[in-house]
């Protein structure tokens, strides 16, 4: 429905919003691409660049320049005076080069599910926020001395496992009860994870990501779910949490005056590491209960 380009901690990223045709939902890419930046109007069209089918093409007869410009069907950067609308496929000269063959190492990709309290506020219930986080700084990073950062997010509205807000605040008062996660989406009359994956792989395919990807997941089902969708999974990564790559697994959650308490992750740009009790039960409960493919950090 539209992109733009958003500048993040990170580096500049292209945001697409797309909609859901089922139940008209919203859903989210967030693009790291930064060479697309450069690109004029005579340059070819990279088969490596990350772009949008349904957004490229055209959508009516009268569409003006402005119109697409407004949707964010451009090239390059937007300016006040460099204003270049993208040429519908069907007119576009591409290489017969693809992004498969490019010999280019695949993109990053994280399928990440919406997460209120985890985002918002910092919960230390889980990792959410820190996920997000830590995938948005993998994929804009340099892939190679010659290659820069080229990855996604796709960000889908599945609250809670899928249950929604008002249910997963339930499932904590549940927890606070001492069910699991698990438990408490049962007991609520929920699946453990209800989840699925199928707007994930429309929006991949959209993008041209169906070809070869590094998915940046510890969810075997996810993986499974994906490549049931047709994207080629080449390789998967481990989001290890942060506070379990140190050497030392505990954190002094106290702060001096004056520190900035982002660097404690209260929020989810720019946080450190989530930590804490009912954090690593939310991590043990997805190592042991649901699957999750982590090593669970020994004890002293």
């Amino acid at each position: 429905m539209a992109r733009t380009r958003v500048p993040t901690p990170y580096g500049p990223v292209f945001l697409h919003l797309y909609k859901n045709n089922i139940d008209e939902k919203e859903h989210l890419a967030i693009i790291a691409d930064s060479a697309q930046l450069e690109a004029g109007r005579d340059a070819p069209i990279s088969p490596l660049f990350i772009r949008s089918k349904s957004l490229e093409a055209r959508w009516s007869d009268d569409e003006t320049e402005l119109d697409r410009l407004i949707r964010g069907a451009y090239v390059g950067r937007l300016t006040s005076s460099v204003r270049i609308p993208s040429i519908p496929p069907q007119q576009l000269h591409r290489t017969s080069d693809s992004a498969a063959s490019s010999g280019a190492p695949p993109p990053f990709v994280r399928i990440h599910s919406e997460c209120f309290t985890g985002e918002t506020i910092g919960s230390m219930r889980c990792d959410c926020g820190e996920q997000l986080d830590e995938a948005l700084r993998l994929i804009s990073l340099p892939q190679s001395a010659t290659s820069p950062g080229r990855g996604a997010i796709i960000y889908l509205r599945q609250e809670g496992r899928c249950i929604g807000l008002l249910s997963k605040i339930r499932a904590y008062n549940l927890q606070d009860m001492g069910h699991d996660t698990v438990q408490a989406n049962l007991l609520l009359g929920h699946g453990a994870d209800e989840r699925k994956y199928d707007v994930a792989g429309a929006i991949l395919r959209d993008l041209g990501l169906d070809e070869g990807i590094e998915l940046l997941t510890n969810n075997p089902d996810k993986v499974e779910s994906i490549e049931k969708e047709g994207i080629k999974v080449v390789q998967r990564r481990a989001m290890v949490p942060r506070s379990w790559q140190s050497d030392s697994h505990s954190h002094s959650s106290s702060l001096t005056h004056g520190e900035n308490p982002r660097m404690e992750g209260v929020t989810m740009i720019g946080g450190n590491a989530a930590h804490g009790p009912e954090l690593e039960k939310y991590l043990r409960t997805k190592v042991e209960r649901m699957g999750h493919m982590l090593d669970l950090p020994t004890r002293d």
